[in-house]
């Protein structure tokens, strides 16, 4: 531990949280392809040019965002394996996947073609994570979700739904239905979980407040890939859509209302 008085390295100060920047990007790049190209929105007259750039600007910062996290891996893994086992820095280990399943959902068309392998090659990390911190949620003494849940908790939720949605819509059937289901039971886990927290639990830092937003991307997501997995936007996926709806309404109030104070 270096004294707190003295400023750290670069490396050690760059946190695993930063892949967030890219899941932010990332997603712009696939809003911006549906409002281009999705029938409803014909009307808005978007230029594909815009989810193009945000694309190509979110695949150079996920990059510059890996290769610099790779140098702390090298040189810093002590710290590496300490944020691993952080109740909140643990969760977004699954970022940089995430980032690259967003990355090829918003593909151009030029390069939207891609083989089933690239599909199993991303959600094999996310497959391994999941099997060490569920595991850990069940029987980890004191990283037991009881003891550690926080609202990040949900990165590795929305995992399972941006897979299942990328797999349905590469043809896939089995794969997606599998991670579908697996991220649908962990979510009503979380969920419940999150809701009656104990005054034990660590307190979310403010500068992630932001996270708390975490709680509707989860059921956004599994809206849509129950819709892309099933072929329709069924009953399945409008309960999942209207309780993301809800969350949002609610979570925008509960903001609105702490800064009015």
């Amino acid at each position: 531990m270096l004294p707190k008085d003295e400023k750290w390295p670069f490396l050690l100060r760059f946190p695993i949280s930063a892949f967030g920047m890219c899941l932010g990007v990332s997603s712009q790049a696939i809003l911006w392809k549906t409002l281009a190209s999705a029938a409803p929105t014909a009307f808005l007259h978007v230029s594909p040019a815009v989810s193009h750039a945000l694309w190509y600007a979110a695949l150079a910062l996920t990059v510059l965002v890996s290769a610099i996290y790779l140098l702390k891996v090298v040189f810093y893994f002590e710290a590496v394996r300490r944020e691993f086992y952080h109740p909140i820095r643990a969760n977004f280990f699954f970022a940089p996947w995430i980032a690259c399943l967003f990355l090829a959902l918003g593909a151009p068309r030029l390069v939207a073609e891609m083989q089933h392998g690239v599909w199993y090659a991303l959600m094999a990390p996310i497959f391994c994570l999941e099997l060490k911190i569920y595991g850990q949620w069940m029987s980890g003494g004191q990283r037991r979700l009881s003891k550690v849940a926080n609202p990040s908790n949900h990165l590795s939720i929305v995992g399972n739904f941006v897979g299942a949605l990328l797999g349905a819509k590469m043809g896939l059937r089995e794969g997606p239905v599998f991670f579908f289901a697996v991220g649908l039971a962990h979510y009503m886990v979380l969920f419940v979980t999150l809701y009656q927290r104990l005054p034990t639990n660590m307190t979310l830092p403010k500068e992630l407040h932001p996270v708390f937003f975490l709680f509707v991307a989860a059921p956004s997501v599994a809206s849509m890939a129950w819709a892309k997995i099933n072929g329709q936007f069924d009953a399945g996926a409008r309960i999942a859509y209207f309780i993301a709806l809800f969350l949002y309404m609610s979570l925008v109030r509960t903001r609105v209302r702490a800064y009015s104070w």
